[in-house]
């Protein structure tokens, strides 16, 4: 689903996460989801005229299957490279070793061919886009903000309605100094890892004035 000029959103179709594309002169999937809803996620891009092939980069916002259970097999059809955060590095291990001893569930581990360090940086291409270090949900969750389009894609960070949770390793003071850090930002699009998008400056405003409000009843 076409948003804007040159971003797209593919929502979540079960136990997996809603994806987004950012294109400029190079194509980048934001968080692909599991593999169980991965024939799902190529369904919906066909839909825009894009196909895996076309992608350039994968980013993901953090190392939970939902997110990035897909990211393998795309990565060893496609060749396609994979950035995160370096904060997210000894986690990702972690998540893959819990997912399979709690679910029985196998998460393969993906080649990460850049590290985003810091807690502000460029992102890949020249899309103007800049990564924050988030975390709280996750210890490297990362946020992408557009300051020209004025969207942020969150993560599981902020929701419409709800913050992510904090109880696989996150933090909820980490959190909570997150969402103040982007509820500053100007956003006229907010772009969650789940559920609906929040649109509009009032409404994403709204959104943080609710969840700053009432976040100790979510973590």
């Amino acid at each position: 689903m076409k948003l804007t000029s040159k971003l797209y959103y593919y929502p979540e179709t079960g136990f997996t996460s809603n994806s987004y594309i950012v294109e400029d002169g190079i194509r980048i999937l934001v968080d692909p989801g599991h593999y169980n809803h991965l024939r799902d996620l190529i369904e919906l891009m066909s839909e825009d005229g894009f196909s895996l092939s076309d992608i350039d980069w994968i980013i993901v916002t953090h190392a939970h299957v939902d997110h990035c259970g897909a990211v393998y097999d795309i990565q060893r059809k496609h060749n396609i490279k994979v950035a995160m955060h370096e904060a997210e590095k000894q986690y990702m291990f972690e998540q893959a070793s819990y997912f399979h001893r709690l679910l029985g569930e196998h998460m393969p581990l993906f080649t990460v061919n850049h590290w985003f360090k810091g807690d502000k940086c460029a992102g890949i291409g020249d899309l103007g886009l800049i990564i924050l270090h988030t975390p709280g949900h996750t210890p490297g969750s990362i946020s992408i903000y557009s300051p020209k389009k004025k969207y942020l894609i969150s993560g599981d960070l902020v929701f419409q309605g709800g913050v992510g949770r904090t109880d696989l390793g996150g933090s909820s003071e980490m959190l909570k100094r997150s969402i103040e850090l982007v509820s500053q930002l100007d956003i006229e699009m907010l772009l969650p890892g789940h559920g609906p998008l929040v649109v509009g400056k009032n409404e994403v405003k709204r959104n943080f004035r609710f969840v700053k409000e009432f976040i100790e009843y979510f973590v």
